[in-house]
């Protein structure tokens, strides 16, 4: 064994020992005493002379067993056992101050871990598939389209897939929205109401192009790609648990889907969820050959693909433009300057949410750093108190070392305690985001609480003692001395004055953040959606290819259901739609406008389908023309509702009624829809977009599936569902009503984003003001305790309590004058940060700026009143006599 090793041990080992190994040397110094003592005698002294030549001659009884002991020990441990044991007992002497800071660290390291969970969850956990940092996202890109980040068309896909040589796979899939969440309904069919899951229509290839392999069963084989190739389906774990039972035999067994039976070849692993939690089935497309080879038109595939080990993604993206050029030689009828983008996976998962959450982290770190500065405020008013306790034990031989050794290991226990609390409060955050904020955070994040997390907590509770009690630390082992502390009292009235200024700073940059987003609220909440929500319910209904596979039939059960809907006592109006508002999907085809240059048209024109009362139901005004009706519909020619937006941009102003439009761009002989009517625009992809040009098809011309229908009616949204179910069930039994809303509800989600921020970062700025309250309010109670005789006798000299009262106020001021001048520069700094998450004001908006600065004043005034007001209180003779 090696020598340091075995010293190592015998010092461990001691550590454990101390009691016993004391009492040895004890005896020991005893018997050398003793021997000394004896020996003192035989030479004639009298015992007590004896003892005392024997002590002075052996040494200091007490420094030879601190030298033992660091000899034989681990010095540094016990030294810290010390620490945490003293420390231990100051903070149990002052409880309030104790409560005060762990509380107020619990909830600036809690809400910092608490975004950190949702930061990590979302941009640095990686993916939970083989290599993810192979995996890429391809886009199509068309300038003429203004498209940036587009769904791939099949025929181009297909393409890719051939003549790439810098992928292993690549694999598609659809059915998702622009947030990643599921469109695609299907039910599964039994005893009662059907049940809906969520599915995902996947290429074959998928989960190879993944790197995963399912618990239970098999992937799926490329034939079951194709159209005629039988039916087989994977299922989530978490629906094999919850509607199977955990059956182990599931694999090989039927489910019925929407009216049509299928196989289940495999069960996924609990931690899968692709492309996010809210998948339970995915399933082959099942489309013809001809659909991948020729359908360049439209664009509604989902693409992944595997990078070639030691191939680069600037490889790749070089490749993919080679690629894109040739087929836009090849196919200049639909693809003509389209290009292609190439993202990392995961950033492509991440890319909506991204900037808002490293904003928000952002805030909460400010909002951290403000928790450390004003503990370290509250620690240099309390080393104040303390200094006569500090003096001696330097007076005792304590060096400044020690002192801030034990001063920060105070401060290390109240992180302690703090943190432990903070993961409380980062869990209870963590619940309330899921219970009341679910469409914030990404379906493909799962927040938890997981190592990373905690060890984040962790470091914040090892950061935060240097920045709050390291400062105060080496200012109460400055110069504090029993014969003169005024140079100490009065550089740390300096040090706090700063304290102040920095709390006041970031504290503004807070305010005028949460100010510009309230802003942002505000004026969309006045923004017009371009209908009436109120007494307005909407839900989704799918009607089952295997019973309504033609569009007669399915038009028939639309319009059974608007007739029995109608029905209901105290309806008013119902219409049914492909596309809801604010709902954001919409149909797109390339369009013409009759009388306009035969290569002048507009590519990815919106189209909806309507039924007659859609608009009536949505309460959207007709601005000219005239409404659908029951007759538009074959043989009768084909006609169009349009909106304002494209009025406008066609026809300049001019009347659009009767002229035409065609979606069938290319064809020999174009289908031309008249248009009978312009109505008001409303809002598809949000409040804070611009509306679209869009035109209205009659569903009689236009079968979708599935259909959105809206009832306008009696003022309780849940009695009316209540109502509409049962006449569903009247219709068929077996459809399922699903999204349920009322349309005030629908408007509200639709800013649930910006009211999350808004609301975080309007709480975190409160804080922050309520935080930099403390801190004025401290330094101003010092300062007055402090000056307490100084005070006396301006008063008994004649000093007028309004110009004391001044004097106070004036001292506060000072410190939240300087912090508001460089917070006012720091907001202005980063606000362009935060100008994407902005609606109708600038990030430099001066009214905002100005607001936040009069907010500060204000609570800066009344933080400064009280001590002002305790200072013209003082009484001359009491304050005399104070010294």
């Amino acid at each position: 064994m090696p020598a340091w090793l075995a010293v190592l041990l015998s010092r461990l080992a001691s550590v454990f020992r101390r009691r016993q190994l004391d009492e040895d040397f004890d005896q020991e110094v005893r018997a050398h005493l003793d021997l000394f003592v004896d020996e003192n005698i035989r030479r004639g002294m009298t015992p007590d002379a004896a003892r005392r030549a024997a002590v002075v001659r052996f040494g200091g009884v007490t420094q030879l067993a601190e030298q033992q002991r660091d000899q034989r020990g681990l010095p540094l441990v016990e030294t810290a056992i010390q620490d945490l044991r003293y420390a231990a007992r100051i903070l149990r002497k002052s409880p309030a101050f104790t409560a005060v800071a762990v509380l107020t660290l619990a909830l600036g390291i809690g809400a910092t871990t608490g975004m950190f969970s949702v930061v990590h969850a979302v941009l640095l956990r990686p993916l939970p598939f083989a290599e993810p940092d192979r995996l890429v996202r391809i886009f199509e890109i068309n300038p003429l389209k203004r498209w940036t980040r587009n769904s791939a068309a099949p025929a181009n896909y297909v393409d890719w897939q051939k003549q790439s040589t810098v992928f292993t796979e690549i694999a598609a899939y659809n059915g998702v929205d622009d947030k990643g969440r599921s469109r695609f309904d299907l039910f599964v069919s039994g005893a009662g109401e059907p049940q809906r899951v969520r599915g995902l229509g996947v290429s074959a290839n998928l989960f190879r192009v993944l790197g995963v392999a399912p618990s239970r069963g098999r992937l799926f084989r490329d034939e079951e790609n194709l159209e005629g190739a039988p039916r087989t389906v994977i299922i989530s774990h978490g629906l094999w648990q919850s509607l199977f039972g955990g059956d182990p035999a599931i694999v090989g067994k039927q489910v019925s889907l929407s009216g049509r039976s299928y196989e289940i070849v495999g069960v996924m692993p609990p931690e899968f969820a692709f492309p996010g939690r809210d998948v339970q089935v995915w399933l082959p497309p099942g489309y013809r050959p001809s659909v991948f080879v020729q359908l360049r038109r439209p664009h509604w595939l989902s693409v992944v693909a595997r990078l070639r080990p030691g191939v680069t993604i600037e490889q790749a993206r070089s490749e993919m433009n080679t690629i894109a050029a040739r087929l836009e030689k090849t196919y200049p009828d639909t693809n003509t300057q389209m290009g292609v983008r190439l993202e990392w996976f995961h950033d492509s998962l991440a890319y909506d949410t991204s900037s808002a959450l490293l904003i928000l982290l952002s805030a909460v770190g400010v909002l951290f750093v403000i928790v450390c500065v004003n503990l370290a405020n509250l620690q240099l008013g309390r080393a104040v108190s303390r200094s006569r306790e500090l003096a001696i034990r330097q007076a005792l031989g304590a060096g400044r070392g020690r002192i801030v050794r034990q001063l920060l290991t105070e401060g290390l226990v109240l992180s302690a305690l703090g943190g432990a609390l903070g993961l409380v409060v980062a869990f209870s955050a963590r619940a309330a985001l899921a219970r009341y904020a679910p469409d914030v955070v990404p379906v493909f994040a799962d927040v938890r609480l997981d190592r990373a997390v905690i060890l984040f907590n962790l470091g914040l509770s090892v950061a935060a003692p240097i920045l709050f009690a390291l400062m105060p630390a080496l200012g109460s082992a400055r110069s504090d001395t029993l014969q003169d502390r005024s140079d100490s009292v009065s550089h740390k009235r300096s040090i706090r004055d700063l304290l102040v200024a920095c709390e006041v700073a970031l504290s503004i940059v807070l305010v005028v953040g949460a100010g510009l987003l309230v802003r942002s609220l505000l004026l969309l909440n006045r923004v017009d959606p371009g209908f009436n929500p109120s007494r307005v319910v909407a839900f989704n209904l799918l009607f089952p290819g295997a019973r309504y596979g033609t569009d007669e039939k399915a038009l028939h059960a639309i319009e059974e259901v608007e007739r029995r809907l109608q029905s209901i006592p105290g309806v008013a109006a119902v219409g049914a739609t492909s596309t809801l508002a604010l709902r954001g999907f919409t149909y797109t085809s390339d369009a013409t406008v009759e009388g306009r240059a035969a290569d002048d048209y507009e590519r990815e024109l919106r189209h909806i389908s309507v039924s007659p009362g859609y608009f009536r139901a949505l309460g959207t005004r007709l601005v000219a023309g005239r409404w659908l009706d029951d007759l538009d519909r074959p043989p009768k020619p084909p006609v169009t509702l349009v909106n304002e937006s494209l009025a406008r941009k066609y026809f300049r102003g001019a009347g659009a009624s009767g002229k035409r439009i065609s979606f069938t761009k290319g064809y020999e002989k174009p289908e031309w829809l008249t248009i009978v009517g312009v109505v008001a625009d409303v809002k598809q992809d949000g409040l804070n977009k611009p509306a679209e040009p869009e035109s209205y098809v009659p569903l009689a011309q236009q079968t979708q599936n599935s259909t959105t229908f809206v009832v306008r009616g009696i003022d309780d949204p849940a009695l009316l569902l209540g109502a509409v179910r049962e006449q569903i069930r009247g219709v068929d039994k077996d459809l399922a009503l699903t999204d349920a809303t009322s349309l005030d509800g629908l408007v509200s989600d639709s800013l649930g984003d910006q009211k999350f921020r808004t609301s975080l970062l309007s709480g975190f700025a409160l804080l922050a003001l309520f935080l930099a309250a403390l801190g004025v309010y401290g330094v101003l109670a010092f300062f007055v305790s402090q000056r307490t005789r100084e005070i006396g006798v301006r008063l008994a000299l004649g000093a007028s309590p309004r110009r004391l009262f001044g004097m106070v106020v004036g001292q506060g001021m000072r410190a939240v004058v300087a912090g508001a001048a460089v917070g006012l520069g720091g907001a202005y700094a980063a606000g362009h940060a935060i100008d994407a998450l902005l609606f109708g004001v600038k990030s430099a908006d001066a009214p905002t700026y100005a607001a936040a600065a009069a907010i500060l004043a204000v609570v800066a005034a009344a933080a400064c009143a009280l001590p002002a007001w305790k200072a013209t209180r003082v009484d001359p003779l009491v304050a005399l006599r104070t010294e």
